[in-house]
């Protein structure tokens, strides 16, 4: 099993999402929406669990990053 940080979940999504249109073969297409399929089934659970890919989690670890920098200083 491939384990992906939340950055590279959503990198890959966004490949998926830009070579979506070069797909032409019946076997091609079937493959890359089940690819797609679970890439975002996989963002949805971490979105569901922990509120990642939200504003509320973005500004959480944004905070958490100014406070660990002025800790720094």
């Amino acid at each position: 099993m491939l384990e992906f940080d939340d950055m590279e979940l959503m990198q890959l999504k966004f490949c998926m999402d830009q070579t979506k249109n070069q797909m032409s073969m019946g076997g091609e297409i079937r493959r890359h929406a089940s690819i797609v399929e679970k890439v975002e089934a996989e963002m949805n659970r971490r979105r569901e669990e922990n509120g990642t890919y939200t504003r509320e989690k973005i500004l959480r670890d944004l905070e958490a990053q100014i406070k660990q920098l002025e800790g720094e200083i």
